[in-house]
């Protein structure tokens, strides 16, 4: 069988080290950016810190004063990209075999029924 031109699996999962190489590229991903903005929020707060110093001096072009918002949001999101990146680490993603998903479709099914009679009784008692 011939595969598409955008290269769907077609013939079943992606093997364990193709996630796994995946995962790592994604954690490498958010662990750079998170490394940007980390950077970027000490350098916005080194220009928070450094604007009565220029003040002071009575400089002619004196910076405007950067909101401390700025450095807290960047810090907020560099510790989210690092959070991201660590909750990632689990023990990975792990594909049920065929006789797993046998017994999840009817666990499914089973809490489908359990549902839908739940609602009916709700509905038959409340009228």
């Amino acid at each position: 069988m011939k595969r598409t031109m955008t290269g769907g699996a077609h013939r079943g999962p992606v093997a364990h080290s193709r996630q796994r190489r995946t995962i790592r590229v994604l954690q490498g991903v958010l662990v750079l950016a998170a490394a940007g903005l980390l950077m970027f929020a000490g350098y916005s707060l080194g220009r928070t810190s450094g604007f009565d110093d220029a003040r002071d001096s009575a400089s002619f072009d004196a910076p405007a004063r950067p909101p401390i918002a700025q450095t807290a949001v960047l810090v907020l999101l560099g510790a989210s990209a690092l959070a991201a990146a660590l909750a990632l680490q689990g023990e990975g993603v792990r594909i049920p075999a065929p006789a797993r998903l046998d017994e999840l479709t009817s666990r499914a099914e089973a809490a489908a029924v359990d549902r839908a009679e739940a609602i009916a009784t709700e509905r038959s008692s409340g009228s």
